[in-house]
């Protein structure tokens, strides 16, 4: 048996000089180097899992070598495939896509299939241009809602702001956190308009001018940024005094609500007496108009009718006299119920009216008592 046979055979604690696991001269061994891997086992099992060369056995190992460079070109193929179909993306309709190359702006593509250089060349950013986004400031955090009115006061107010993007280039180039950019803006602007306006104005009557100036206030801002949005409404959801000094404001907004509804029915009431006023008025100067009218020409027609009379007196005066007389006499007696007699003419005789006396209706006598009875 050689020195270094270690065999199952070997008694145990002794080698061949009965030195157990030693080396001869009774120095200890060497420690053994870890086994790494095979790498005919490691080909094989890539053979086996992708299935380049097909079939098994000895035979099968060698032809699955001979395989294996073609089953390599293969995988580069699909993944060149994969690597140049990646640049390959779509732009829906309402958007706008921005590529950079190396992280610099290369171009702007509009709706539809496009096709960019795959990464690590070329990267593409898609971004809605009709989406509307929102941004809620004082809802939650109690650092956002309180501010300071013009009157020294602290209001309590959470408004929304919508908005949308406008530019898809200064969105993404000129500011890092566009979100975060409209929200701080928001906020700013909203303190500055508060701070110039009272606090009765803006929980009861102001709330639209508020809005349109903050508004217009943070579209000039965002301009100046570059940040490529555009701010469409701006909603107050609530706007009301603190916890504290909340049912003294509650009772200033529903006296300002009972003025607002004085004021709407006065001014419904001089709708309704203000027209009827003026047709009276109207058919008050048309009867006016009428009135003259008639009076002028009645007068018109009188001085003409004295003109006739004089024109016929000249000519005849004791018979113009004596007709004036008459039509006088009839004018003034012709509805009385009088018989007048002429003392200068004869052959009249008065008498009674017989006929008149029959036709009235006797008078009917009061009833007699009968004895013994009272009235």
């Amino acid at each position: 048996m050689p020195w270094n046979d270690q065999s199952k055979d070997t008694p145990p604690g002794g080698g061949p000089w009965g030195s157990g696991p030693r080396q001869p001269w009774g120095r200890p061994p060497r420690p053994k180097a870890p086994e790494g891997p095979d790498l005919e086992d490691m080909l094989r099992s890539l053979r086996e899992r992708f299935r380049f060369g097909g079939g098994g056995g000895t035979g099968g190992g060698d032809r699955g070598m001979r395989g294996g460079p073609s089953g390599i070109a293969l995988i580069g193929a699909a993944l060149a495939t994969a690597w140049a179909a990646s640049g390959i993306y779509i732009v829906n309709q309402g958007g706008q896509a921005v590529v950079t190359r190396f992280g610099a702006f290369a171009r702007l593509t509009e709706p539809g299939p496009h096709v960019h250089l795959p990464l690590p060349i070329e990267d593409v950013r898609i971004e809605s241009t009709t989406t509307q986004r929102q941004t809620v400031i004082g809802e939650t955090d109690k650092n956002e809602s309180l501010m300071l009115t013009g009157d020294k006061s602290i209001i309590d107010i959470n408004f929304t702001v919508i908005w949308q993007v406008s530019s898809v280039k200064d969105f993404v180039f000129n500011v890092r956190e566009p979100e975060s950019t409209v929200k701080a803006v928001a906020e700013s602007a909203m303190r500055e308009v508060i701070g110039k306006n009272q606090m009765d104005d803006v929980i009861t009557r102001s709330r639209s001018k508020v809005e349109q100036e903050t508004l217009d206030l943070m579209q000039k801002t965002l301009d100046f940024y570059g940040a490529g949005v555009r701010v469409a409404s701006i909603q107050i959801k609530a706007a009301r005094a603190p916890e504290e000094v909340n049912a003294a404001f509650q009772d200033v907004i529903k006296a300002g609500q009972d003025q607002i509804t004085k004021q709407n029915e006065a001014t419904a009431y001089a709708n309704n007496v203000v027209p009827n006023a003026r047709g009276q008025a109207a058919a008050l100067l048309q009867d006016a108009e009428a009135y003259r009218e008639r009076s002028v020409r009645d007068a018109e027609g009188e001085a003409q009718r004295f003109s006739s009379v004089l024109t016929e007196y000249k000519k005849a005066p004791r018979v113009t006299r004596q007709r004036l007389y008459l039509e006088t006499m009839e004018r003034i007696y012709g509805g009385a119920d009088k018989i007048i007699i002429d003392g200068r003419g004869t052959g009249a005789v008065p008498y009674l009216p017989l006929d008149q006396l029959r036709n009235r209706t006797p008078a009917v006598a009061p009833p007699v008592a009968a004895p013994g009875t009272q009235r």
